[in-house]
């Protein structure tokens, strides 16, 4: 069957604004399945969770969790003005309020750290003693909630105010 000149001159019409949008669906496709595929960089300058915590920014630390550090487990530290200078374990939130990082202590929060370890409970409190008011707003405020906890009595002189918090 042979198609009428006006007929024909409509089918390419129909072709010519039709095939520009399905070859772009295509290409916005294709890009799309690329840009799935490709991992997210989680390049830190930092050796550990610990030092891109005090001495990096959210994303240095967000590298670390988000690569499969648990935010709940203790890591090893050790700090002159911190912790005198005495090696311990303390989990990222306590690092994270002992060094005033609000950001990180949200981006932790976010990630599951959990208000009810033992390693956790006393934030709230660490972040009160240290005059972090901010962070210990922003923990009654979002974190999910501890079990009543009495904040330990500390002296105000304390030469390594985060060992009197670290369980």
């Amino acid at each position: 069957m042979r198609l009428s000149p006006s007929e024909a001159r409509v089918q390419l019409i129909a072709w010519m604004l039709i095939a520009p949008a399905i070859a772009g669906a295509v290409w916005i496709g294709i890009t799309e399945a690329r840009e799935v595929a490709r991992p997210l960089p989680t390049v830190t300058t930092f050796d550990s969770l610990a030092d891109a915590i005090q001495h990096g920014q959210v994303e240095d630390a967000y590298a670390f969790i988000s690569g499969g550090t648990d935010p709940n487990e203790p890591i090893p530290f050790s700090d002159s003005q911190l912790t005198g200078d005495h090696h311990t374990s303390v989990s990222p939130l306590m690092l994270a309020v002992a060094t005033n990082k609000d950001n990180v202590v949200m981006m932790l929060l976010s990630f599951g750290a959990r208000m009810d370890l033992p390693q956790n409970e006393l934030a709230h409190c660490l972040a009160r003693q240290l005059g972090h008011d901010d962070i210990a707003a922003m923990i009654a405020r979002d974190a999910r909630p501890a079990p009543k906890v009495t904040c330990p009595e500390v002296q105000a002189d304390a030469s390594a105010p985060l060992l009197a918090f670290v369980k």
